[in-house]
Parts: C-alpha cells; sequence; structure tokens
C-alpha cells in the first residue's frame, strides 16, 4: 500500500511540475519588453524602446517622447498621434500609427526581429508612408529606456 501511495505522489508531483517553455508562448511587447534598440546609418541616431507594462513606446530622437500604443499622445508640435496595434507575434508587431494634424501621413508601423544567432536586429517598414521611406535597421543596445 506505502508503495502505491509512493507511486502517486510521484505521479503528482512530475504532473504538477512547472514547464519552462513558457518563453515559446510570450508576444512582442513581452519578448522585447524595455530592450533598447539603436538605428543603424541613419543620421538623427534614433532609438527605439517598447514598454509592456505602461504599453507604450519611447522613441529618442534628440529628447525622449512616449506614445501610447492603445490611445492617443499629445506630442509637442500640437499633433496628437493615435496609435492601435493591429497585429502581435512573438517577434513582430504592427502599429496603425494616425496623425490628427496630418491624416495623410497615417501609416502602419511594422517592427520584426530577427537573428542571425548572435545579433538581434528590429526592422521597421512603414506601409502607406507618402515618401516611400526605405526599411530602418535597429541593432539591439544596452542604452536604459528613456535613454
Amino acid at each position: 500500500m506505502k508503495k502505491l501511495i509512493y507511486l502517486f505522489l510521484a505521479l503528482l508531483i512530475v504532473s504538477c511540475s512547472s514547464d519552462d517553455s513558457s518563453d515559446d508562448n510570450q508576444l512582442f511587447l513581452e519578448k522585447y519588453d524595455s530592450v533598447v534598440w539603436e538605428g543603424i546609418a541613419i543620421p538623427d541616431d534614433e532609438r527605439v524602446a517598447f514598454v509592456n507594462s505602461s504599453k507604450t513606446l519611447a522613441v529618442f530622437y534628440d529628447a525622449c517622447f512616449i506614445y501610447e500604443l492603445e490611445g492617443s499622445t499629445e506630442i509637442p508640435d500640437g499633433d496628437t498621434v493615435t496609435i492601435s496595434i493591429q497585429d502581435e507575434t512573438e517577434n513582430s508587431i504592427s502599429l496603425l500609427v494616425q496623425s490628427a494634424l496630418f491624416p495623410e501621413d497615417n501609416s502602419l508601423f511594422i517592427y520584426t526581429v530577427t537573428s542571425d544567432g548572435s545579433t538581434y536586429i528590429l526592422t521597421r517598414r512603414i506601409d502607406g508612408d507618402i515618401e516611400g521611406d526605405e526599411d530602418i535597421t535597429y541593432t539591439r543596445t544596452d542604452y536604459e529606456v528613456c535613454f
């Protein structure tokens, strides 16, 4: 009888033990929370970071700007920018960015992370940009969020 109880307890412990593979199910904001990305070969030395806890996007170019990822943010030039998450997977996030003052600039920003094994690369593609901007590539850096 004791052997049966021990066997039952052993099976119970094994079946209730935690599985550390939960990282496989993380979405972009969880996986890259507060990681700072620095622009490669762009003139303004732009840096970006996604902050999961506050659902914000921090962008640095001359100063730090914080944008709500699911809402509106008033920016210094008097414009209001509204961002909404359109799609999110483990390694990409698509953001619809809308301007109150300049609706012709409304665009879908698609951020995708790839890795060659040693370097993580973040690429931003802008669909709907009237100027036809090229993709912008960022590399992971050790800067702190709001730089």
